[in-house]
Parts: C-alpha cells; sequence; structure tokens
C-alpha cells in the first residue's frame, strides 16, 4: 500500500480557525494523511461558534500532551509529518515560537520540529504591522519558516486592511508545491531575475517601473523545488525568498548585469526582471531643486538578457527573456528574441484588460524562433509550472 504524504496543521486562537474545515478538506482531497493540533483558545472559538471539528484526522489537545503514558507525542507528530502549517497563525504563537517559548502542545511541538514550517496569519492589521510582530517574523523568516499571507481585505473587527487570513486555494497550492517537489533537475544551476530595477536621479529621486517580482520570484520558487540550484537576482521588492534559494538583491541595471555576469557559467537563465532600459547620465548627490531642474539627460543602461545570451565565458544551454509589449505582441517579441539571440520569449500584453504589473496572474504567449502558443490567463504560479514543464523537456533531450 502506498504511504500517503501527512501535513501536521497547528490550529491556534484566532477567528480565522473558523475556516479550518475548508483548509482540512482541501488536503483531504489531495488525498493526504492529516494531524491536528488544537490550543485551548482555538478549541474555546470553534465552541463559541458551535463549529464542529474537522473529520477524517486525528485530532490532539494539551490533554493529550500532558498524558503520562505518552510524553513524548509533540516529537513523534512532527517526525511523522511531512511538512508543518500553522493555520491560523496568531500574534501570539508568532511570539511564542519567535522567542522559543515552549509552554503547550503546539508551542512544543513547533520548537521540536525538523520539518518545512509554514504560517498562515491572521490578525488585525496593526497587530500585524506592530513593530514587535515584525521583529518576529523577521527573526522566523531568518530561520526558514514561509509565511502564507495575510491579505488585505475586510477583517472580523469590521476595520479593513492587511491581517485576512490568505485563500486556502493559495496555501494548498503553495504546500502541494513543496510535498511534490523532484529532483528533476537536479544538478543543473539557474539564475532567474526579478524584480524592477532603480536608477537614481539625486538623493531622493530615482527611475524605475510597476514590476512587483511576483512572477520571477515564482519561477525561482518552482525551479528550486524541481531540483535545480537557482540563484535569483532580485531588484527591490516586497516578496520573501523562495525555498532553497539564494537570493542576491541590486538596485541598478548595471548592478542587476555585474551580478548575472559573475554567474555564469550556469545551465539556464530565466530573465523576468523589468530592468530599465535608461538611467540619467549623472547622478545628482544632493536633491535637485525645482528652480533648476530642467532636463534629465539619459543614457542606455546595460542590456542584461542580451549578454547573458551573448556571454563569452560560456553562454547558459537555455536562456529565456520576458517582453511585455502594448501592440504587436508576437512580432515585437519574436523581433526580441532574434535581437537578444534568447532562445525563448514569454510575452505578454499590457492592456487595461491585463494588468500585469503587481497582479498575482498573468496571460503569457510563449514564443520559440519557429513557433508560438498562446497560454490561458493563469496564476503567476502555474505560469511557473508550465514554464518549468518545457525546460524538463528541453533538458531531456
Amino acid at each position: 500500500m502506498e504511504n500517503l504524504m501527512k501535513i501536521l496543521v497547528i490550529a491556534t486562537g484566532s477567528i480565522a480557525i473558523k475556516k479550518l474545515n475548508e483548509l482540512i478538506n482541501s488536503l483531504i482531497k489531495k488525498n493526504l494523511e492529516i494531524d491536528i493540533i488544537i490550543t485551548k483558545s482555538g478549541l474555546s472559538i470553534l465552541k463559541n461558534l458551535n463549529i464542529n471539528k474537522p473529520k477524517k484526522c486525528r485530532i490532539f489537545s494539551d490533554k493529550n500532551f500532558l498524558n503520562k503514558d505518552n510524553n513524548m507525542l509533540h516529537i513523534e507528530l512532527t517526525r511523522q509529518a511531512d511538512a508543518v502549517i500553522v493555520y491560523p497563525a496568531s500574534a501570539n504563537i508568532i511570539a511564542r515560537f519567535a522567542n522559543g517559548i515552549a509552554d503547550d502542545f503546539a508551542s512544543s511541538t513547533l520548537l521540536a520540529s525538523n520539518k518545512q514550517i509554514f504560517m498562515a496569519p491572521a490578525m488585525n492589521t496593526e497587530m500585524w504591522n506592530n513593530i514587535i510582530n515584525t521583529g518576529n517574523i523577521e527573526k522566523l523568516k531568518k530561520y526558514g519558516v514561509v509565511f502564507l499571507g495575510p491579505i488585505y481585505g475586510n477583517l472580523a473587527c469590521g476595520e479593513v486592511g492587511k491581517g485576512r487570513i490568505s485563500q486556502t486555494k493559495f496555501i494548498l497550492d503553495e504546500l502541494m508545491l513543496f510535498l511534490n517537489r523532484k529532483n528533476f533537475l537536479s544538478g543543473l544551476k539557474g539564475i532567474v531575475t526579478s524584480g524592477p530595477t532603480i536608477e537614481n536621479i539625486d538623493s531622493t529621486r530615482y527611475i524605475s517601473n510597476f514590476s512587483s517580482g511576483k512572477q520571477g520570484h515564482a519561477i525561482a520558487k518552482v525551479l528550486s523545488m524541481m531540483g535545480a540550484k537557482i540563484k535569483l537576482i532580485s531588484g527591490p521588492t516586497n516578496l520573501d525568498i523562495p525555498i532553497g534559494v539564494k537570493l542576491i538583491k541590486i538596485n541598478s541595471a548595471k548592478q542587476m548585469n555585474e551580478a548575472a555576469m559573475d554567474l555564469i557559467p550556469a545551465d539556464f537563465a530565466i530573465c523576468a526582471a523589468a530592468v530599465a532600459d535608461f538611467k540619467p547620465s549623472k547622478n545628482y548627490y544632493n536633491k535637485i531643486k525645482k528652480k533648476s531642474f530642467k532636463k534629465i539627460e539619459l543614457k542606455i543602461n546595460p542590456d542584461v538578457l542580451y549578454n547573458i545570451s551573448n556571454s563569452r565565458k560560456k553562454r547558459p544551454d537555455l536562456v529565456v527573456g520576458f517582453a511585455a509589449e502594448t501592440k504587436n505582441l508576437i512580432e515585437n517579441a519574436k523581433n526580441k528574441l532574434l535581437i537578444k539571440k534568447c532562445d525563448w520569449i514569454l510575452a505578454n500584453k499590457i492592456s487595461k484588460n491585463n494588468i500585469v504589473f503587481g497582479s498575482d496572474d498573468n496571460k503569457i504567449t510563449y514564443v520559440t524562433k519557429n513557433s508560438y502558443e498562446n497560454w490561458p490567463k493563469m496564476s503567476k504560479l502555474n505560469v511557473a509550472k508550465r514554464l518549468n514543464n518545457k525546460i524538463l523537456n528541453y533538458f531531456k533531450k
């Protein structure tokens, strides 16, 4: 009989625990085994809301933790699991874990865990933004904990802001991506560029664009899960570092180009960053006063995609670029492919109906030298998965 993968869910005292059954049912549909630890405050909220406990899984509480017949249960459960998710993750459990407090079943299990831990936070916006809470989150991120959310929306307190628990589908996709990780790209080294670049005008102003980095980071995440050693060169974003990925932070196009050249040779390069084409010919240290500000002279930035594709060291076997166009999508993408001398272009049309920058979705046209494919609109994570399949097939040849 095939051994099923197992998720350990730790449910804490946030009002968002009312969505616990929705998550559990989604995990069950993915044919996963599930153990749940519910904290004392979590059980109290479920009781007050008259919500039944999840079915088809084992449920534990502090009563089990205090059972003298099995006082190692907090270790046993995490050793049996393939991953751990705290859902919902309250500010309290985040603080206790970040500071090594282990005074109940849930916190002791987290501290004893040697598995990947995910957290799906849910709390009031002011609690989320509190400097103590953000400090705890940054500490846990450094230790490898992955935070899935929260998102902006209507909160249980009646306020509107960031603190709402992430959608179940998003959390499920992230968990399944981790659980289904393979070694298909093992042994391959990849470069991924992501985010915007910024070009300073003076000490307070710069030239940049609206790139969020979501697509590039999603690509780095998926390729890393498939076993490739990924180095992610990224401009300024608010995104977390994907699991297993080495991040190289840059600001300018010049810095991105230098970082990319330093990483060659590599097996493949995915240039998803929105690199500024121009930069001011002169960078003023002091702020330029309005009266003396007449014009900005620009000069061309290094072409990162072109330089990777034409590297004299050892060109990567596969080089992929992106093209955001407002018109003549296929024609412009094919021209870019020929001029840059890359292998594929992932093109998207920028319009009122397809807002790419900052969005969670993307609509891609996959362009090669001799053909193209129109992909349907999908999440940027699914774009990354589809690109991954293309890369797998390429290296199988």
